[in-house]
C-alpha cells in the first residue's frame, strides 16, 4: 500500500469535503504553505481567486491564480474556503465575517461560524468593587475584622479538599501505610463535629485506624506541613490589612478554623503577615462558635458598644457577609480566587480539574492570576495579560511543565545518553530543560545540547544523488527564482536577461521548469552540498554531540520526524524522537526508519488531529524559537550561519519575559509537587508524566480561544517565519 504525504491527505480531505461545490467559483483564503501544496493537486476545481489578509498582495499570482479583494469577493465567487492552519480557522473569519455574504467553509469542511458570546459573567455586580472602595469603608470604621483563608490568605491549589488528597500520597509514600486518609480524615471530622481542633481530630483517627502515637504525630504534621507550602498571601488584602494596623484600627481575625491558635500563627507569619496577639484572633475552634451559624457574630459584637463601627471582610456570602450583617456589624464581600475563576471568562477550566496534578495547576494560574480580588474588575470578568512574565507563567508555563517532565521521565526510561534539543524550536526547552533536571535530579547521568539544524541544512547536507536534488528542488517554496536560488542552494543568479529569474514561482507546481532552469546551476550546487556536508559532519564530530558508542534522542516540536530521519541517515546514528504531538501512523514515509513519541496526543490519535498542542502548534512554534534566525549552514570554521535577523528576532526580550513566567511557573509546580511528595523522586516524576489528556492541554487551548485578552506589547514578540519556503513572517493574532 502507497504511503501518503501530508500534503496528499490535505488534497484528498479537500476534495472529500468539497466535491458538492467543485463547479462554483471558490475563493482560497490564504497564500501559505497549505495552498501552495493544495492548488496544484485540485485544478480540476473552479478556484477564481486567491484570498489574503494583505492587501498589497492583491493582483499577484500563486500557482496561476491571481489574488483578488476581499472588498469585491462576491463579484467573482461563490463560496470562500479558509485553508490554513486549523487554530487560525475563527480568527480569519471574524476578520472576514461583516465582508462578505458567500458561504464560508473552513477546510475541514465545516461551515464557518461565529462562537457563541456568552458574556454573562460580565454582568456580575462584583465587578463595581474596588481597592478605594473597600479602603474608604475601612477608613469610616473603627473596628475591622478580617476572614483568614481565601480572604488574607489562600492556598496554591485550586480546591481545599485535595490538601487531603495531597497528604493521602504523601502517607503512603513516606510511611509506607496504604490507608484511605482522605476519606478517613473528612470522615472524623464530621464525627467530631463543628468546633474540633486538628489534635483532636487526629486523636479520634488514631482510635479508628489503630495506628500508633508516632504515626499519628507525622501524620498531623505532614497536612501541617502541606498546608503551609501552599498558602500565600492575597497582596491587597495583607496590603489593607497593614494598613488597619498601621492607622491605629483594632483588627481582629476571624475564622471557620480546625488549626489552633498557634497553628494559625505559624501560617501567617510564613505568609508574611504580622499576627495580632491571640485575643484578637478568634477561631471556631477555640470559641467553639462559628460564622455560618451566626454563633461566633454574636459574641463578637457583644464586646462593642453601639456606637463603635465595625466592619468585615470576607469571601463567604452567608458565613461573612449575611450573619455579620445580622448583628450590626457591616461587612465587604471579596471573591476569592475560585470564584473569582467560576465567574470569570475561564469558568469553563473548573470542570476540567481532575487530579491533584490538575489541582495544583489550575491552582498557581489562579493564585498568578487572581491574587488581588479586584483583578477583574476593570475587565468585568475577562481574563486580561498586560505583563509579559504572567502571560508567561499562565499559558506557557503549564505546557513546557508538562512536555519537560514528561520528556525527563521518558527519556530515563528509554536509557537516553544525549538528547539534542534540535534548533530552533529547541531554544527555551534546552535552558529550561536544565532547570527540570536540577529539580528533580533522581541520579540518572545524562547530557544535552542544543543542535543546530534546520531544514534547509538538513536537506543540503544529505543530497548525494539525483533523488535528493530532485527532492529538494521540489520542496515548497513560493518566491521569485532568483530567491529560491539564493534560499535553497546559496546561489547568486547574477544573468539578469534570464525571462525567469524574477518570475513568482510555486516549487510545487512549477518543479518541471524549474528543474530545467536550474541545470545550468546543478555542478556547483552539488558541490556546494558536498562541502555543506562535510562542514556539518565535522561540527557533529569535533564538539562531540553525537558518538556512535551512546543513545541519543531528539527533542523537537513534531510532526513526520524530517529532520530525525535525516541526522540518521547522515550520521548513520539512531535515535528515538520526543516531540510534542508526531505523525506516528504507517502514511508517516519515515515510519520505518525512525522512533518517535508525542506528548499532547492520546490514545489512538496517530496522526496527532485530536492534539491540541498540534492545532495550536504555531503558538507554541512562534514562542519556543530562538534569537537567531533558521540556521542555513556551518561554514568552515564550524560556526552556523543563520537567516538576517526578522521582527521575530528583534522583539526577542518579549519572549524571554515570556519564559521566566514559565519558568517560574515550572519551578513552582515541581517544587511543590516534590516538596509535598518525593520520598522516591523516580516516584514522584513518574506520577507527574503518565497522566492522559491532561489540564495542560486544555488550558494552552483555551487561553487562546478568548477566553483572555493579550496586549499588542506581548504579541508584537510573536512572530512565525519558515525562509526555507519563502515565507513571509506571520505575526499572531489571539
Amino acid at each position: 500500500m502507497e504511503r501518503k504525504s501530508k500534503y496528499d491527505i490535505e488534497i484528498e480531505n479537500f476534495r472529500h469535503n468539497f466535491s458538492s461545490i467543485k463547479n462554483k467559483r471558490i475563493a482560497i483564503y490564504g497564500m501559505g504553505r497549505r495552498s501552495a501544496t493544495l492548488l496544484p493537486g485540485i485544478t480540476d476545481f473552479n478556484i477564481a481567486g486567491i484570498l489574503d489578509r494583505d492587501e498589497s498582495n492583491v493582483g499577484k499570482e500563486l500557482c496561476g491564480i491571481k489574488v483578488i479583494s476581499i472588498k469585491n469577493v462576491e463579484n467573482y465567487v461563490d463560496a470562500i474556503i479558509i485553508n490554513s492552519d486549523p487554530s487560525n480557522y475563527e480568527i480569519i473569519y471574524k476578520r472576514i465575517a461583516n465582508d462578505v455574504t458567500v458561504p464560508v467553509y473552513y477546510a475541514d469542511g465545516r461551515l464557518a461560524c461565529l462562537p457563541d458570546e456568552d458574556t454573562s459573567y460580565e454582568q456580575n455586580e462584583y465587578w463595581e468593587s474596588s481597592y478605594k472602595e473597600l479602603k474608604d469603608k475601612i477608613d469610616r470604621a473603627d473596628t475591622v475584622s478580617f476572614d483568614i483563608f481565601d480572604t488574607l490568605i489562600m492556598r496554591k491549589i485550586f480546591s481545599p479538599e485535595d490538601v487531603f488528597r495531597l497528604l493521602g500520597e504523601k502517607v503512603r509514600a513516606e510511611l509506607k501505610l496504604d490507608c484511605e486518609i482522605a476519606y478517613i480524615r473528612a470522615q472524623v471530622a464530621a464525627q467530631c463535629g463543628p468546633y474540633a481542633n486538628i489534635n483532636e481530630i487526629y486523636e479520634q483517627i488514631k482510635k479508628c485506624m489503630n495506628l500508633t502515637d508516632e504515626n499519628i504525630s507525622d501524620i498531623m504534621k505532614m497536612e501541617k506541613d502541606i498546608d503551609l507550602d501552599l498558602c500565600i498571601a492575597r497582596r491587597d488584602i495583607t496590603d489593607l490589612y497593614e494598613y488597619c494596623v498601621t492607622s491605629g484600627k483594632e483588627v481582629y481575625l476571624v475564622s471557620d478554623m480546625y488549626y489552633t491558635l498557634d497553628d494559625i500563627n505559624c501560617i501567617l507569619d510564613k505568609c508574611g503577615i504580622t499576627p495580632p496577639d491571640n485575643e484578637h484572633i478568634w477561631v471556631s475552634c477555640e470559641k467553639k462558635y462559628d460564622k455560618v451559624s451566626g454563633t461566633i457574630w454574636k459574641e463578637y459584637s457583644a464586646m462593642f458598644s453601639r456606637d463603635v463601627k465595625c466592619l468585615h471582610i470576607g469571601d463567604n456570602k452567608l458565613g461573612d457577609i449575611e450573619n455579620s450583617i445580622k448583628y450590626d456589624i457591616d461587612s465587604y464581600y471579596i471573591m476569592s480566587a475560585k470564584d473569582m475563576l467560576m465567574n470569570s471568562s475561564m469558568a469553563e477550566l473548573a470542570s476540567y480539574v481532575n487530579t491533584v496534578s490538575d489541582s495544583i495547576c489550575l491552582g498557581l494560574v489562579i493564585s498568578n492570576l487572581f491574587n488581588s480580588p479586584f483583578a477583574l474588575c476593570s475587565t468585568k470578568g475577562k481574563v486580561s495579560f498586560d505583563d509579559s512574565e504572567s502571560y508567561g507563567y499562565c499559558i506557557y508555563g503549564p505546557l513546557l511543565e508538562k512536555f519537560l517532565i514528561w520528556l525527563y521521565y521518558n527519556s530515563r526510561k528509554d536509557e537516553i545518553d544525549k538528547l539534542l534539543f534540535f534548533a530552533r524550536d529547541g531554544y527555551f526547552l534546552e535552558k529550561n530543560y536544565k532547570i527540570v533536571t536540577e529539580l528533580l535530579d533522581d541520579g540518572y547521568k545524562q547530557d544535552w545540547c542544543y543542535l543546530p539544524i534546520s531544514r534547509r541544512l538538513i536537506y543540503i547536507a544529505t543530497m548525494e544523488n539525483e533523488d535528493d536534488f530532485n527532492r529538494v528542488v521540489a520542496f515548497p517554496y513560493v518566491g521569485t527564482f532568483a530567491d529560491y536560488m539564493k534560499s535553497r542552494f546559496e546561489i547568486i543568479v547574477t544573468d539578469e536577461t534570464l525571462e525567469y529569474n524574477d518570475r513568482q514561482i510555486n516549487a510545487v507546481g512549477d518543479s518541471k521548469n524549474i528543474l530545467k532552469w536550474i541545470q545550468p546551476y546543478k555542478d556547483k550546487i552539488m558541490e556546494q552540498a558536498k562541502k555543506e556536508r562535510k562542514n556539518y559532519l565535522a561540527y557533529l564530530t569535533s564538539d562531540g554531540d553525537m558518538q556512535k558508542e551512546l543513545s541519543y534522542g531528539t527533542v523537537d516540536l513534531g510532526y513526520y520526524g524530517t529532520n530525525q530521519y535525516y541526522l540518521q541517515r547522515l550520521t548513520g546514528i539512531k535515535t528515538k524522537g520526543y516531540c510534542f504531538y508526531a505523525c506516528l501512523s504507517k502514511d508517516n514515509v519515515y515510519s520505518n526508519e525512525i522512533s518517535m513519541d508525542g506528548c499532547f496526543q492520546y490514545g489512538d490519535d496517530y496522526t496527532a488531529e485530536k492534539s491540541i498542542a498540534s492545532n495550536k502548534n504555531m503558538y507554541i512554534e512562534t514562542f519556543i524559537t530562538a534569537p537567531h534566525g533558521m540556521i542555513r549552514y556551518i561554514d568552515d570554521r564550524g560556526n552556523a550561519v543563520c537567516q538576517p535577523d526578522r521582527k521575530s528576532q528583534k522583539n526577542f526580550n518579549v519572549k524571554e519575559k515570556v519564559n521566566c513566567g514559565a519558568v517560574d511557573f515550572i519551578n513552582d509546580y515541581i517544587s511543590i509537587y516534590k516538596t509535598i511528595l518525593a520520598v522516591n523522586c523516580s516516584e514522584c516524576i513518574k506520577s507527574m508524566s503518565d497522566r492522559t489528556e491532561s489540564l495542560e492541554d486544555i488550558l494552552f487551548f483555551n487561553m487562546l480561544n478568548g477566553m483572555c485578552n493579550i496586549s499588542k506589547n506581548i504579541l508584537k514578540g510573536f512572530y512565525f517565519d519558515n525562509d526555507f519556503i519563502g515565507g513571509k513572517e506571520i505575526e499572531l493574532e489571539i
